[in-house]
């Protein structure tokens, strides 16, 4: 992955977090990941895999 889509990647998780006004432990009990990943997104020490994005935009959306 690119390092200017894989900061995109790392901007969208961080934004939707914030729109959902959510903390990284809520946003991930919401994704149904540990707090440490979304904190290793953000800080851009991992990138979520493709698999883990598409279920991440599922979760969010039903859900709202």
């Amino acid at each position: 992955m690119s390092v200017t889509k894989r900061l995109e990647v790392l901007d969208f998780i961080r934004e939707l977090r914030q729109q959902l006004n959510l903390s990284q432990k809520q946003f991930a009990a919401k994704l149904g990941v540990y707090f440490q990943t979304v904190n290793r997104w953000e800080n851009g020490h991992t990138v979520p895999s493709r698999i883990a994005l598409k279920r991440n935009r599922r979760n969010v959306t039903e859900d709202g």
